[in-house]
């Protein structure tokens, strides 16, 4: 019996208009009612997955920053949190830009950057948070020695690059590096992930693995799809991750997440995916 169920946000919870579909609430509601245990794990910011989260009624600690926050929503509690030192968000910083890259930095649930560029807007898009340009971070991190949350570091939007290997090596020796699509990466503190989250937040409610379903539909949610009981791949996951899985369901736009519920804690009858 599952016990406990975790989704990732955007491209699984979240439809292409960044909206949860009335199917998946009326799902969630009703998986919570059994007594459920359900929550959001995700890459965005605490602030910008709040409103979600307060629309589901979640029962559990939020997940944010690929897990580097595990927070109550309703207490604000900090169960968890593992943020980047400030030597090593330079040290990433100073490659990545090298790279081409935009950097967004995140501390104290708040979005800093060096200006307000396209990359920028196209971010505050779908993410209703507060935004500080304060000039060159590196400098920026030196007087305040201020530690981040994640760093978030946003391809060309036109033309996107692969980074280089080497500088992926280098960071990653520091860092742990995933991406969340469209070339875009995620980077936190060496141990941090989805997959180590969930592990914590399980293990602060005595739930087994086995007793653990989580959906995503990239590559910084293999960690928890790998971690879980039941491990579920969205129908719109590229196939390393569906590999992965032990189950695919249907897309984010066909109420993929409602589709795991019939299936395996309502026992519905569900169209073979």
């Amino acid at each position: 019996m599952y016990k406990l169920f975790v989704t990732d946000a955007d491209g699984s919870l979240l439809n292409s208009n960044s909206e949860i579909s009335d199917k998946n609430k009326e799902a969630i509601k009703e998986v919570i009612s059994r007594g459920v245990i359900f929550t959001i794990a995700t890459g965005r910011m605490f602030s910008s997955i709040l409103p979600y989260a307060f629309e589901l009624n979640v029962n559990a600690p939020v997940i944010s920053y690929n897990g580097a926050l595990i927070k109550d929503i309703y207490t604000k509690k900090v169960y968890y949190y593992n943020p980047i030192q400030t030597e090593d968000a330079i040290f990433a910083i100073r490659l990545l830009k090298e790279s081409g890259y935009h950097i967004n930095l995140y501390i104290d649930d708040e979005l800093y950057v060096e200006e307000i560029t396209d990359r920028v807007e196209w971010y505050l898009s779908f993410n209703n948070v507060t935004v500080n340009a304060v000039g060159n971070l590196e400098e920026f991190l030196k007087r305040t020695g201020g530690v981040t949350a994640k760093i978030y570091a946003i391809n060309d939007m036109k033309n996107p690059i692969s980074i280089d290997a080497e500088i992926y090596d280098e960071i990653s020796k520091r860092l742990t590096i995933s991406t969340s699509g469209g070339g875009h990466l995620e980077i936190n503190a060496k141990g941090v992930s989805k997959g180590n989250a969930l592990k914590t937040l399980a293990n602060m409610y005595s739930i087994k693995r086995e007793q653990v379903v989580a959906i995503g539909d990239n590559l910084n949610d293999l960690s928890m799809i790998e971690y879980a009981g039941l491990g579920v791949a969205m129908g719109n996951a590229p196939d390393i991750v569906k590999i992965k899985a032990d189950y695919t369901t249907l897309s984010n736009d066909e109420d993929g997440v409602a589709h795991v519920i019939d299936k395996f804690f309502l026992n519905k009858k569900t169209v073979a995916v």
